[in-house]
């Protein structure tokens, strides 16, 4: 009746009637939930047999990198370096300049002994082409691995090789390798958590200085060694060894000593 009589004031109902409805309705809207922004996943783990075979495949570009390159051929100048670092001992013996790597699944075991986490920051003195570090960090939870080399065409190479792992996309999310040539008796290993040499050949004048260098390191976990052990001092004591596969010895192996600290850190 009304539309009929006052069709003017029938809108002004209807049209009064919706605004209200748009009204509460507006004030009625919820705020969009936030989106969830998604977990970053891990970066997955290789395993050893995955790890070493994309090395080796690097490796194999890079020439005069293998084992047997840097066995058979280390030139005179840096053998004269390397050998004279280990001192007069050093100099008379001739065989500090002798390069060596643990196989691949020696690695493996060394690092799951240890307990390596993603808080360890990982030293290997006289790192060579660095394949050591470079397999720690695509199979361990490690996030920072530090090599140093004295030899320059070893530390090149090692260069080279850690170049090659970043263009193909190797290298793990927020994970570090940093190389040095220098002095493994005077780097700076404050953050070292474990380290690693192979010291088979190496001397109790350079290792004296490596233990007194390493005594700074406030939250030094581990020292991991190869056949030949630290020298008597006041910092670290044997804790255990075991015998593990080596490259150049892939049937009988080696001793692996593996250290603690035994003291607070130097002053």
């Amino acid at each position: 009746m009304i539309r009929k009589l006052f069709p003017r004031v029938a809108l002004l109902l209807t049209l009064g009637a919706t605004a209200a409805v748009i009204h509460v309705s507006c004030c009625n809207v919820q705020p969009a939930p936030e989106p969830k922004v998604a977990a970053v996943p891990k970066p997955t783990l290789m395993s050893w047999r995955v790890a070493s075979a994309y090395l080796e495949d690097i490796f194999t570009r890079i020439p005069n990198s293998s084992i047997d390159d840097f066995r058979k051929d280390t030139p005179p100048e840096e053998r004269k370096l390397v050998n004279s670092a280990h001192g007069e001992t050093g100099v008379q013996a001739d065989n500090a300049h002798v390069y060596g790597e643990p196989a691949p699944m020696t690695t493996d075991l060394m690092l799951g002994r240890v307990g390596a986490s993603d808080n360890d920051v990982l030293y290997d003195l006289g790192s060579g082409r660095s394949f050591f570090l470079m397999q720690a960090l695509l199979t361990s939870p490690i996030k920072k691995a530090v090599g140093v080399e004295l030899a320059h065409s070893r530390a090149v190479i090692a260069e080279q090789a850690r170049s090659m792992m970043l263009e193909q996309g190797l290298m793990p999310p927020g994970k570090v390798l940093d190389l040095r040539e220098q002095d493994m008796a005077k780097t700076n290993v404050e953050d070292a958590t474990i380290v690693y040499m192979d010291s088979v050949f190496f001397t109790d004048e350079l290792l004296n200085g490596v233990a007194r260098n390493l005594s700074r390191a406030k939250n030094m976990r581990w020292i991991v060694m190869i056949t030949k052990g630290m020298p008597p001092n006041p910092w670290f004591e044997l804790a255990t060894t075991e015998r593990l596969k080596m490259s150049w010895s892939p049937k009988f192996g080696s001793d692996v000593l593996f250290y603690k600290r035994t003291t607070a850190p130097a002053g």
